[in-house]
């Protein structure tokens, strides 16, 4: 476990500054659900899908002999020594409300699956304060802005809504080309949502 939490210190900048030749090292797809209650946005449920080799480093420091799934003993080492260290990067998570940036610090609900030989981390990311989106410009990105770890959004359905309790609510998705990252090399997806006031 030692070398795997080293490598990824490493791979995930935790630790170390990017030089400008760095490029990604780690692959996600990522979607996230809006959660409602009383129609404001109170947390993120997120899901990342690792690519192939990061998964196979976790399931041979993690998973045991096998590697078919992760029993209580790891999924707590999984959450201690790879997601709660990411909360110094906002976990990958990036909130705002009319501009003014919720910043991640939170997560809880953690759990990893295997599916098909790929580690998925789930986890609820938990906003500072509630967002009504129906007078609130409410906006999320899911990326590392080094570029380190390259987050892509989930092609077909990025981000959902945990219920109906959205009605008249709809996702916007572009780049945010006031947003340019790693040297200007590419811009960042951001997700708006817009809904109507009753």
């Amino acid at each position: 476990m030692v070398r795997f939490a080293a490598f990824l210190l490493l791979a995930a900048v935790l630790v170390l500054p990017r030089q400008a030749t760095s490029h990604p090292h780690v692959w996600i797809d990522a979607h996230a659900t809006l959660r409602l209650e009383g129609g404001t946005v109170q947390a993120l449920a997120i899901t990342w899908r690792f690519d192939d080799f990061f998964s196979s480093m976790m399931l041979e420091d993690f998973a045991g002999k096998g590697g078919k799934a992760f029993d209580a003993k790891s999924q707590a080492a999984l959450r201690d020594q790879v997601m709660l260290p990411m909360s110094e990067f906002a976990f990958f998570t990036h909130a705002a409300a009319n501009g003014e940036k919720l910043p991640i610090t939170k997560i809880e609900d953690f759990r990893a699956e295997i599916e098909k030989g790929r580690v998925i981390f789930h986890f609820i990311a938990l906003l500072p304060r509630s967002v009504d989106p129906k007078k609130e410009v409410f906006s999320l990105g899911l990326y590392d802005e080094s570029y380190y770890v390259d987050v892509q959004l989930d092609k077909w359905d990025p981000i959902r809504f945990s219920s109906a309790d959205a009605p008249g609510c709809a996702v916007d998705i572009a780049e945010d080309t006031s947003n340019p990252l790693y040297y200007g090399a590419f811009f960042p997806k951001l997700a708006t949502l817009n809904c109507v006031s009753g």
